[in-house]
Order: C-alpha cells, then structure tokens, then sequence
C-alpha cells in the first residue's frame, strides 16, 4: 500500500517516470525522489475545496441551496448529472453544464482523484474499474467519493 511519502513514479517492478505533461497538470516538479503521493493528494484536496467554494457560491447566485446535499458525476456524454433528489436538480445540471470553466475545472479535480485513487490501489490487486468520481456539495464543504456501478 502507499503511503504518503511513497514516490508514485517507481512502481515495484522498475521505474516508470511520472509523463512530465502529468506534473504539469499537477502544478508539481519532481525531484530525485519523484513525484510524492502526498504531494498529488494535497493538490487533489486543495482543488477540491477552491471548486466546491467556487460552485457554492455560483449556486447560491442562482437560488440553489445546500443542504440538500448534491452529488455530482460525469456523464458518458461528458457533462455531468446530479446523482440523487435535489430540488434544483434540472437547474443545476443546466447551469453546470453550460458553463465551460466550471466544467473544465470539474474535470480537472476529477483527473486528480482518478490519479490519486489508481495510485493507491497500485499494488493491492483492485482496480478503478467499476468505479465512477462523486463530487459531493455539503453544508460543511465538498469531498471526493468513488462508487461502484
């Protein structure tokens, strides 16, 4: 399993260089050592919180409220769909879906939890597959889930 100092760069069976467009992406450099997990699960939460923040605030612009709770996921059409009741369901896939910088940046924290979540399943004998990114919107902030099916 890793931890967070584990470079994610070196997998066990020989080294296996982070793409430099990758940490690019993250915003990060590596070093000797590689690319920290720990450094890509703090960039993960970071962007988390800014686009949660960020949404919140565009939502409440709109009239939308939470609680409820929202939950949110990519689409196979590449938009994404609000998972569950919610009052304003319609509108906010509407507004989500029309606005090309919050999709963007929905985008851009689901790459990183999907790095992140590949990474710390390296090793254990599972895989992502099956799994789908949740962006949840709370009253106390926003958290990143993965679900089955």
């Amino acid at each position: 399993m890793n931890i967070a100092s584990e470079p994610v760069n070196h997998p066990a069976n020989g080294p296996d260089p982070l793409d430099s467009g990758v940490a690019r992406f993250l915003g990060l450099t590596g070093t000797d050592d590689g690319i920290k997990l720990n450094d890509i699960r703090s960039k993960a939460a970071s962007e988390l919180k800014r686009f949660g923040d960020d949404l919140g605030q565009h939502l409440q612009e709109i009239g939308i409220t939470v609680p409820p709770a929202i939950q949110l996921r990519s689409t196979e059409e590449g938009g994404v769909a609000i998972f569950g009741d919610h009052f304003g369901k319609e509108k906010i896939e509407s507004f989500m879906n029309a606005d090309t910088r919050l999709m963007k940046w929905f985008k851009e924290v689901e790459v990183l939890h999907e790095i992140l979540r590949r990474a710390e399943l390296r090793g254990t004998g599972q895989t992502a597959e099956g799994q789908h990114f949740n962006l949840g919107l709370t009253s106390l902030g926003s958290i990143a889930f993965f679900s089955a099916d």
